[in-house]
C-alpha cells in the first residue's frame, strides 16, 4: 500500500545526537538539488558530490560497483577529513549478481595483541591522543576488496581521490563548521594546525583545502597496493608519530593488519532478504528491529506522523531492538547468539513489549541463545556468521551511544552489483593528528574495562555496535541499498527509513526526509525530529513516552532504491551529499 503524503520541511535546527556542538546542515540548496537521482545503469551516492562523482566515472569507464565503491571511499577520504580517511577504518558488504552471493569485509581500525597489552592501561586524556589509535584498515580492506572482485586497474580507480587532494576543493559549510569546532584539539597538533588553519585561522566555506602530502601517499598506494601505505615512507612516519605520542605500535604490526572476510547477517522482512553487517557490526540491531516491527501491518496503521498505533509499534520495537545489540561482541574471543538475535521466534518473545500502546518503564535483554540455531528459509543461501567456542565470553551493558564521526557510501551497478561501504575515523578528526595528511582514528576510545580480561587474542579491535550497511533483495535482486553515519542513532535511522520504503512505498528521498524517532531503551525517553504534529506528541504522551524536541537527527542516509526498471538514489538532506547516476 502506497500513502500518498507531502512531508512539509522541518526545522534542522539543534545539535547532533553523537557530539555536542555539531554543525548544522545546509540551508541554502534546494530541496532535490543534487539529493535524488533516476538512471537505468548505476548510481552512486554519498555524503559529498565529488566522491559521488569519483564512483560515477568507474561505472560509466566499464567498472563495476566494487571499482566505484573503492574509487568513491578513497575520493570521501580527501573531501570529508573529519569523517574517514586512510587512517582510519570501516566495513563493506557487497551482492554479486551473477554469481547470487553476498560478501562482508570488516576493516576497522585494531589493536595488535602486544601494543594493545602494552597500551591499555595509559587510558585516554586530551594530552596523550595517541594511545588510542588502531592499526588503519581502510587502504589494506579497500584494497582487498578491489583485488578480488574490481575490474579496472588500481591506479583508475584512485586517480580522482590523487587529483582532489592534488588540486584541492572547496570547503562546505558542514566541513568548516566541524574544523572551527575542534580548533582546540586541531591546532595542539603542527601539522594539522598547518593544514586547516592556513596563517593560523581556520579555513572557511568556500575556501580552497589542497593537501599535497596526502596526495603524494594515495599515489604511492596507486603504484605499490598495500605496501605503499604499510611498508615504506608512510609506513614510518606512522610508526614514528604514534611512537611519540606513547603507543608502542611496530612496523610490523602495520605490515601484519589484515582485513576479515565474514558472512553477511540474514533475516527476511516482507519478503526480501535483508543482508547486514555480522558482529562485532551492528547489522544485528537493524535486523532485530525489522523483525519486531514486521508482526505488525504497518502500512494498515498509517505513518507515524499521523498514527499513534504506528508511533508506538515503530518506538517500541526500536527500544527492544538496542537491547538486540548488547549481545554483540567480536566473535573472536565472544560467542554471539547472532542468529538468534535476528530470528522471527525471539521477536515472537517481544510480542508483550511492542506495540502495546503502553510504553514500558525498563526492558530487560533476553537470551536469544536458544534461538541461535534458527535460519530464515529465505536466508538459506546466505548462512550467517556462526559463533565459535570463546577464549572469554564477557556479555556488556551498551547505551548505544557509541561510534562518531562516520560516513557512508551505496553503490549499485548495471549487472545489479550492489555495495554499501561503511567508513570512519571514529570521532571527528579521528586522534586530531595529521601524518603524510591524513588524520589518524581513535578507535581505541570504544575499548572497555571488561575488553582487557583476554591476554591471549591475536589482535584485538573495538566492537561497532552501530555500523550496519545493509542490502535488500527481491526475487534474488538488490531492490534496497542503504547505509549511515552516526553512532548510535544509525541502527534507529536505518530502521525506519528500510520501513518507509518497504511498508508506506515511499520514494527514498521522501523516506529520508521523514522526520526521525529516537527511543532510549533505558527508559521512556524519546527524542523526536521536528515533523511531528501535536496530537502525535500528545497520544506519545498518553502511552507513557516522553516525547523530547531534538531538532536535526545526525544520522545521514544514503540509498538507492529499485523502482521498476530504474534506480533511484537518494543523499540525506541532513548534510552536503548528493547522488549521481547513468
Amino acid at each position: 500500500m502506497r500513502h500518498a503524503i507531502r512531508i512539509t520541511p522541518f526545522a534542522l535546527v539543534g545539535s547532533l545526537a553523537c557530539t555536542a556542538a555539531a554543525p548544522s546542515p545546509p540551508s541554502t540548496l534546494a530541496p532535490d538539488q543534487g539529493r535524488r537521482v533516476v538512471a537505468r545503469n548505476g548510481v552512486v551516492t554519498s555524503a559529498h558530490p565529488l566522491a559521488s562523482e569519483a564512483g560515477l566515472a568507474m561505472l560509466q569507464q566499464g567498472g563495476n560497483a566494487i571499482d566505484a565503491a573503492v574509487a568513491a571511499a578513497f575520493a570521501i577520504g580527501v573531501v570529508e577529513p573529519q569523517m574517514s580517511g586512510v587512517g582510519g577504518g570501516g566495513a563493506l558488504l557487497a551482492w554479486f549478481q551473477g554469481q547470487r552471493r553476498a560478501e562482508f569485509l570488516d576493516f576497522y581500525a585494531a589493536q595488535p595483541a602486544a601494543t594493545f597489552r602494552a597500551a591499555r592501561a595509559l587510558g585516554r586524556d586530551s594530552t596523550t591522543p595517541l594511545r588510542i589509535v588502531g592499526v588503519p584498515g581502510l587502504t589494506a580492506g579497500l584494497l582487498e576488496a578491489h583485488a578480488r572482485y574490481g575490474r579496472l586497474a588500481r591506479e583508475r580507480v584512485l586517480a580522482p581521490a590523487i587529483r582532489i587532494a592534488e588540486e584541492g576543493f572547496p570547503v562546505y559549510q558542514v566541513l568548516g563548521e566541524f574544523i572551527a569546532r575542534d580548533s582546540v584539539r586541531l591546532t595542539r597538533d603542527p601539522v594539522a594546525r598547518a593544514l586547516f588553519f592556513p596563517g593560523g585561522r581556520p579555513l572557511g566555506g568556500g575556501e580552497m583545502l589542497r593537501n599535497p602530502d596526502l596526495a603524494a601517499v594515495l599515489r604511492r598506494i596507486a603504484e605499490a597496493g598495500r605496501a605503499g601505505f604499510y611498508e615504506g615512507e608512510a609506513a614510518r612516519a606512522l610508526v614514528a608519530r604514534m611512537n611519540a605520542g606513547g603507543h608502542p605500535v611496530t612496523m610490523a604490526d602495520l605490515a601484519a593488519y589484515q582485513p576479515t572476510w565474514r558472512r553477511p547477517l540474514c533475516t527476511d522482512y516482507r519478503g526480501r532478504v535483508v543482508l547486514s553487517a555480522p558482529p562485532p557490526e551492528g547489522g544485528m540491531q537493524v535486523l532485530h528491529t525489522l523483525e519486531l516491527m514486521e508482526r505488525h501491518d504497518l502500512a494498515a496503521l498509517g505513518l507515524p506522523t499521523t498514527s499513534a498505533r504506528a508511533f508506538d509499534v515503530m518506538t517500541s520495537a526500536m527500544r527492544v531492538g538496542q537491547l538486540g545489540a548488547r549481545a554483540s561482541d567480536d566473535p573472536r574471543w565472544a560467542a554471539v547468539p547472532a542468529r538468534g538475535v535476528v530470528s522471527a521466534d525471539f521477536a515472537a518473545g517481544w510480542s508483550n513489549a511492542v506495540g502495546t500502546g503502553r510504553a514500558a518503564d525498563s526492558l530487560r535483554p533476553r537470551d536469544a541463545r536458544p534461538f541461535d540455531q534458527a535460519v530464515a528459509a529465505a536466508c538459506n543461501a546466505f548462512e550467517p556468521w556462526t559463533s565459535a567456542a570463546p577464549a572469554v565470553s564477557s556479555p556488556r551493558e551498551d547505551d548505544g551511544s557509541l561510534g562518531g564521526e562516520t560516513t557512508h557510501i551505496s553503490v549499485v551497478d548495471r549487472d545489479g552489483n550492489a555495495v554499501a561501504v561503511t567508513v570512519t575515523n571514529s570521532s571527528g578528526f579521528g586522534a586530531g593528528v595529521v601524518v603524510q595528511g591524513f588524520l589518524l582514528n581513535d578507535s581505541g576510545f570504544l575499548f572497555r574495562a571488561a575488553d582487557f580480561a583476554n591476554d591471549q587474542a591475536p589482535a584485538w579491535r573495538t566492537r561497532t555496535t552501530t555500523i550496519a550497511p545493509t542490502i535488500l533483495l527481491r526475487n534474488g535482486s538488490p531492490e534496497l541499498v542503504v547505509g549511515s553515519p552516526g553512532g548510535g542513532r544509525i541502527p534507529l535511522a536505518m530502521a525506519q527509513v528500510i520501513s518507509y520504503v518497504v511498508d508506506y512505498g515511499l520514494d527514498p528521498l521522501e523516506a529520508i526526509r521523514m522526520p526521525r524517532i529516537y527511543p532510549a531503551a533505558a527508559n521512556r525517553r524519546v527524542e523526536l525530529e521536528n515533523g511531528f504534529p501535536p496530537e502525535i506528541l500528545a497520544a506519545a504522551r498518553g502511552m507513557g513516552y516522553l516525547p523530547v524536541p531534538q531538532g536535526f537527527g545526525y544520522a545521514r542516509l544514503y540509498v538507492i532504491a529499485r523502482r521498476g526498471d530504474r534506480w533511484i538514489g537518494a543523499a540525506d538532506p541532513r548534510h552536503d551529499g548528493q547522488a549521481r547516476g547513468y
